[in-house]
């Protein structure tokens, strides 16, 4: 299945993210998989589709509000320093960091 400019396999999927914008930019939040699909406090949340970490990088540097919800996705917004390993907390079981951009609001 080709998708943007490279193939991914459903395998690659690790992450859903639910995209927004308004006239402050982009706001995005990120689940890893398995926070939609096994949490019951999850479940029902709006995502917009299911995604790979290239993606979620590629939305990372546009957004203006990143919320992480899972290990994956918030070792991500470590890795990407977005996050502060010492911001992160716990809700429902599931690791939880935000990241909002102040400089360009």
């Amino acid at each position: 299945m080709a998708l943007n400019h490279r193939s991914r396999r459903l395998s690659d999927m690790e992450f859903y993210i639910y995209i927004r914008r308004n006239p402050l930019g982009l706001f995005i939040t990120v689940y890893d998989r398995d926070v939609i699909e096994d949490n019951e406090h999850f479940k029902n949340k709006e995502v917009t589709r299911l995604t790979d970490e290239y993606e979620v990088r590629r939305y990372m540097r546009e957004a203006v509000s990143i919320i992480l919800y899972g290990d994956k996705a918030v070792e991500l917004g470590i890795k990407e320093n977005y996050i502060h390993p010492d911001a992160v907390t716990i809700q429902y079981g599931v690791k939880v960091a935000i990241y909002i951009e102040t400089r360009r609001l």
